[in-house]
């Protein structure tokens, strides 16, 4: 055997085994809640529900929502996160798992959904899809997000 043929197995040892090792740990952080992974779970405690949706192309934008979105929430209602009482998650649809929210929350792109339940029940929800439009804006993203999870919150004090 040549020394190129053994150069060029040696590459291709080191590309495929690269490729694994990326592939491993893209498939880990997927099931940790990264790109389209439930960030937290839902209970039937929680009196709204947060979900970004998304897919498994994401661009800087989308990226940037997802961040934005979690920040709003995290910022705006630690202590109602805390006691569970809002759930913030990320839900890829190009899952088999989530395909069905498409057409519950008739999806045509990625969004931020925002749930009100009643005893583990879905009894109304919001759609905030001027995120997009909002993107260079984090204060007022802030509230448009904030918005829905405010005023259901509002409802379950009444």
């Amino acid at each position: 055997m040549s020394s190129k043929s053994v150069l060029r197995l040696a590459l291709l040892v080191i590309v495929f085994g690269s490729l694994g090792v990326y592939a491993l740990k893209k498939s880990s952080s997927e099931d940790a809640g990264a790109p389209g992974g439930a960030t937290t779970h839902a209970t039937e405690a929680a009196a709204v529900v947060v979900t970004y949706f998304t897919t498994d192309v994401r661009c800087d934008s989308c990226r940037t929502i997802e961040s934005l979105s979690r920040e709003s929430i995290e910022g705006g209602f630690p202590s109602q996160l805390e006691a569970g009482e809002v759930v913030f998650r990320v839900l890829n649809t190009d899952r088999g798992e989530n395909a069905h929210y498409v057409d519950q929350y008739e999806l045509a792109n990625k969004t931020v959904i925002v749930s009100h339940q009643v005893d583990g029940q879905e009894v109304e929800w919001a759609d905030r899809q001027d995120v997009w439009l909002l993107l260079d804006e984090p204060d007022e993203f802030f509230a448009y997000v904030r918005e829905p999870v405010q005023r259901y919150l509002a409802k379950d004090d009444a």
